[in-house]
């Protein structure tokens, strides 16, 4: 009797239109008295806010609670450039020399641009399948959830992306696409919806390691509303 009903809540969960989010039962292991690598994937065109987000929540939620290591990882050392040429920036590592990360965040951009991107590329393929077979968390930010198709990540899973690309993401069928979330966890991997949804998957994981009141505090600085849901895009919509 308690498993139908526990298979009933889940299909609520799953199914409700503008939920927050959706999670699975799956535990993360982070270990005690050992700094949390947390790597940001960047490539030229990177959607700023995808990264600068997740960045942002997680420097603040290092202010509070100090257990974090940020840093960026490229394919080059040549610096990327965001938002056209509005800002450069020079990745801390490469794919060649970056540690293993604990947490692998993978902003999104242009759905052209990365498809091409993991095509001309099977290293960056190569080094994804490698980090995330030993990250605690691998996450994606709005179509980032691309780069977790192309590496086979996603397959068997539940992801979202990007209301502009759930489409796109559907063609690929190894994979369950959900909408009307702001994100989701599928064991290991976290994937969010457009942009500022990479400041909930932020926010949730700052609260799973830190705690609700480090996380509820970082959403009161950025005067961000971390409990709101999607249904606003329907008003928009019409």
């Amino acid at each position: 009797m308690r498993s139908i009903q526990f298979l009933l809540i889940m299909a609520v969960i799953f199914t409700s239109f503008g939920s927050v989010n959706a999670q699975t039962g799956h535990q993360f292991n982070f270990k005690k008295n050992k700094k949390i690598n947390v790597a940001f994937f960047v490539f030229n065109d990177v959607e700023a806010l995808d990264l600068n987000g997740p960045i942002d929540v997680l420097t603040k939620a290092n202010t509070m609670d100090p257990v974090y290591n940020l840093y960026t990882v490229s394919l080059t050392r040549e610096a990327v450039k965001a938002q056209g040429d509005v800002f450069k920036m020079n990745a801390t590592y490469t794919i060649e020399d970056a540690p293993q990360a604990d947490i692998l965040i993978m902003p999104g951009g242009s759905t052209m641009q990365i498809n091409k991107l993991c095509a001309d590329h099977p290293e960056l393929i190569t080094w994804l399948k490698k980090q995330h077979e030993s990250t605690e968390v691998t996450m994606s930010v709005c179509t980032g959830a691309f780069f977790l198709a192309s590496s086979g990540i996603l397959d068997g899973k539940q992801a979202t992306t990007h209301f502009s690309a759930i489409d796109l993401l559907r063609k690929n069928e190894k994979f369950k696409v959900v909408e009307n979330l702001r994100y989701i966890q599928d064991g290991k991997v976290l994937t969010t919806a457009g942009i500022t949804s990479g400041l909930d998957g932020a926010l949730y994981l700052s609260e799973l390691i830190s705690g609700k009141a480090v996380a509820d505090q970082i959403a009161q600085i950025l005067i961000y509303n971390r409990n709101g849901d999607l249904s606003f895009m329907d008003a928009v919509a019409k």
